[in-house]
């Protein structure tokens, strides 16, 4: 079968992409692979909406983790852990209508220790 992949939006930790053939979207963000049909998307979408950061942020405050943010799996010993930037990330992701295939990226944007000898 034949899948006709269209890209929608990406990110500098992700991108997310349609199978115009089967209708599901694929979101990979990180090393983290997930696909939905178009209700599930659609949920986790206000799922991700509706998080609390601020809460979260400060709730885990005693415990040294970079990650305090879960988002709950169906599987019920897997949570995903996300920090305040990675959330902001997936945000842009999820709700950014378009991409711009070339865009110039900020020297800030590079991630890589660039030292001179």
């Amino acid at each position: 079968m034949f899948h006709n992949i269209k890209n929608i939006t990406k990110v500098k930790n992700g991108q997310l992409t349609k199978c115009e053939t089967c209708n599901v979207y694929h979101l990979i963000f990180n090393n983290i692979l997930l696909e939905f049909l178009p209700d599930e998307f659609e949920n986790f979408k206000q799922y991700i909406m509706q998080i609390e950061i601020n809460l979260w942020e400060s709730k885990k405050n005693k415990i040294n983790m970079t990650r305090k943010i879960p988002i709950p799996t169906m599987q019920e010993n897997l949570v995903l852990m996300f920090d305040k930037q990675e959330i902001e990330e997936l945000k842009v992701l999820l709700f950014s209508k378009c991409t711009k295939e070339y865009e110039l990226i900020r020297l800030e944007a590079i991630d890589y220790c660039f030292l001179l000898n």
